[in-house]
């Protein structure tokens, strides 16, 4: 008998044990960090935030396509249709310029219209090469 008593005992120990620990593990992660807040919060730390008392304002789309509309960054395909934009307007806007010069431009554009076609996502945004005969209009479907 002496026995089971010591055995239980023991095993009451070690619960109270595990009990222990659990409330020292909540109170150091959890409690902690509640305290922390609650402390911040009466000390006034909420109060003066940017916005306050004003609705949140909530995005519609996905998270990446807002993201990237906030960071402004542009896929290459758009940088480089706005680059030959420039490109023809410059063309464009050069009456002086030989039939040499532009045909060496146009072909370079031409180059990079190519390239263009390949990295667009749907072949429905694909242009036209331009020529000297186009360059004008060209010009228009381009901006």
């Amino acid at each position: 008998m002496d026995w089971d008593r010591r055995k239980k005992e023991a095993a009451r120990d070690e619960i109270e044990l595990m009990d222990e620990e659990k409330s020292r593990d909540t109170s150091t992660r959890g409690g902690l960090i509640e305290s922390a807040v609650d402390e911040f919060a009466k000390n006034g730390g909420f109060d003066d935030l940017p916005g306050k008392g004003k609705p949140l304002k909530i995005e519609e789309g996905d998270v990446l396509t807002n993201i990237v509309k906030n960071s402004s960054y542009q896929p290459p395909w758009i940088e480089l249709r706005k680059e030959i934009a420039t490109d023809l307007k410059r063309v464009a806007d050069r009456p002086d310029s030989t039939a040499l010069e532009v045909d060496t431009e146009l072909k370079r554009i031409n180059q990079k219209i190519r390239k263009y076609n390949r990295l667009v996502p749907n072949p429905l945004l694909q242009k036209g090469l331009v020529s000297s005969a186009n360059l004008h209009s060209a010009y228009g479907k381009w901006v």
